[in-house]
């Protein structure tokens, strides 16, 4: 049984999921439907050096918290694809609660030495998540707010899930610690990725739907050019295909996509550099990692018709 399988079957088997036959049902369902990052644990635990299998534990609380994130944002947002749907608004809120709780305990219940360090993390993590999804809903509107909610909210779960496999690899927690640290920094990259996907995608996503502010719209809406007021007449008719495809094609020629990518860019280069630094025994799986990071970016440009920099 590979190693994802093993973290999800340790969830089923846990005494209170056994009894819980909704919560069951949860970890059930992660089977197919594997969380993002789920393998960062594993990538962490075999650059420190260790067995990556050693990095189960942490597999499974990170789907864990996963769930209960995903669950809980679906409610802020009142998301039409999400679980509260079926389960209904307040037994939804109570899973995600439970999952947040399974996923401490699956640590706390681990063998490694600093499982008690391995459960604050993931504590913290829920903590300033919540923080930073309390922020989203209020809806930046500055660049400052922006990179607040992106901190508080992108960056604490794939930090976290270097964090968690550097200690089940055997890391000393300095070396954790660094790795927690170019995991945000990873974690801002990757809310840039998804910020650009969504802005470009059709039908018009929520974010369109709802008013919300990534950092393309954001940047279209906000700073001064030529096709500032048509965008934000266009960007309050997203739902009719053709005003959701003049507002993007204006996110590209005024120059939200480029500027997007410029910060995107400019975060790799800093992850490169922090990375290089961190004294690990085989820095090869997120060396890859890094490098992968940038290809669906250049996918995207091609996507729009725009050639991609070489350098910023």
């Amino acid at each position: 049984m590979e190693i994802y399988q093993r973290a999800i079957q340790a969830l089923l088997t846990h005494p209170q999921t056994l009894e819980w036959p909704a919560l069951a049902e949860l970890c059930e369902r992660a089977r197919a439907h594997r969380p993002i990052a789920w393998d960062f644990s594993l990538l962490a635990a075999e650059a420190v050096g260790g067995k990556p299998e050693a990095a189960i534990p942490a597999v499974g609380a990170l789907t864990c918290a996963h769930m209960a994130l995903i669950m809980i944002d679906d409610l802020l947002d009142e998301d039409p694809r999400g679980a509260y749907h079926q389960l209904g608004t307040g037994r939804a809120a109570n899973l995600a609660s439970a999952l947040s709780s399974l996923g401490l305990d699956i640590l706390l219940s681990c063998k490694i030495n600093e499982r008690e360090r391995a459960a604050l993390a993931l504590n913290e993590l829920m903590l300033r998540t919540a923080y930073g999804q309390d922020l989203d809903i209020q809806n930046a509107r500055t660049e400052e707010a922006y990179w607040a909610v992106t901190k508080a909210k992108s960056s604490p779960y794939f930090g976290t899930g270097l964090y968690l496999g550097a200690l089940c690899g055997g890391a000393k927690l300095q070396l954790a610690d660094q790795l927690q640290k170019f995991g945000e920094l990873f974690g801002e990259i990757m809310q840039i990725h998804d910020d650009l996907n969504d802005c470009l995608a059709s039908p018009a996503n929520v974010d369109w739907l709802q008013g919300r502010s990534p950092l393309p719209i954001l940047f279209a809406q906000e700073v001064a050019h030529p096709q500032q007021a048509r965008f934000i007449q266009m960007r309050g008719q997203a739902s009719n295909p053709a005003a959701l495809a003049e507002a993007q094609a204006i996110l590209v020629s005024c120059g939200a996509i480029s500027y997007c990518v410029n910060e995107l860019m400019l975060r790799q280069g800093q992850a490169e550099r922090l990375l290089n630094r961190i004294r690990l025994t085989n820095p090869a799986p997120l060396v890859k990692l890094l490098a992968d990071s940038i290809a669906p970016v250049q996918h995207l440009f091609a996507k729009v018709g725009a050639d991609f920099p070489a350098t910023l």
